[in-house]
């Protein structure tokens, strides 16, 4: 709507996992480096959490737009909100793309012919699953934590990624046989002021602005309501150009962010 006003090759602050704003904090920096020596290392299973909105599913996603290129075989699920059997389906069909079998021992079977077949080609297997704190079942961590018995005398032939609210990393501190596979684990946490207004920037110039529109204090606002949570920053800074553009306005102020965020409530 308002991508005309400032000449916008795109909308800059849309909350969807686009990698093309991917922001490389020093803390998702450091979280993308140890996902990547996870996956690269071929171990067994790494654990990244962080609070919603914090940026977990982009750099999830940012890590397998990097790995695909490489040739790295991905399965994402993004709704774990399954019994076992229904996990286990939905990551064969992720690789395969068609129908899986309706039994457990064939979908097993399914999944340890596609690894070995992928292992013979000289690839590697990674299975990625984003909101597993949703995950009550322990029948589904028991399942995920034997796929890591899929391996050879040498090297795993997949590797587990879990990211999710910080109450997950409470679910796999109980369970201790699944913890034990765990090769490490990541807190993200929110952006401070300095990174938030580099997130800003940063996402406007990937939209095609030089220079930023916000002022300090517009900035200062953006930062105090949003605690430095990049999804609500991205609420907050959209809110605040579209009342701008509304007003006929450049610069976006103090006042114009607290109209943006009180149309928010």
């Amino acid at each position: 709507m308002y991508q005309k006003h400032w000449n916008l090759k795109k909308l800059p602050f849309e909350n969807t996992p686009d990698t093309d704003f991917f922001f490389e904090s020093e803390n998702h920096e450091e979280a993308f480096s140890r996902l990547s020596y996870v996956v690269e290392e071929k171990k067994a299973c790494a654990v990244i959490t962080g609070a919603y909105g914090t940026g977990k599913t982009l750099i999830l996603k940012a890590l397998e737009r990097q790995f695909r290129k490489k040739g790295y075989v991905f399965s994402s699920v993004q709704n774990p909100r399954l019994d076992d059997l229904g996990l286990l389906k939905i990551i064969l069909h992720n690789f395969t793309g068609y129908n899986v079998p309706k039994q457990k021992e064939d979908v097993l079977m399914g999944i340890e012919r596609f690894l070995r077949d992928t292992m013979q080609d000289g690839k590697h297997v990674v299975v990625a699953i984003d909101e597993a704190q949703l995950i009550n079942d322990e029948n589904v961590f028991e399942e995920l934590r034997l796929l890591l018995n899929f391996q050879t005398e040498t090297r795993f032939l997949l590797t587990l990624i879990l990211s999710g609210q910080p109450e997950l990393k409470e679910k796999l501190d109980s369970n201790k046989q699944f913890s034990q596979r765990i090769t490490l684990s990541y807190q993200l946490k929110p952006l401070d002021y300095d990174q938030t207004v580099k997130y800003i920037a940063h996402r406007l110039e990937i939209a095609g602005l030089t220079g930023n529109i916000f002022d300090e204090k517009a900035l200062e606002m953006i930062y105090e309501r949003s605690g430095g949570i990049p999804r609500w920053i991205n609420n907050f800074a959209n809110l605040s150009m579209l009342a701008a553009f509304s007003r006929g306005e450049r610069t976006i102020t103090e006042a114009l962010v607290s109209e943006g965020v009180e149309s928010s409530r």
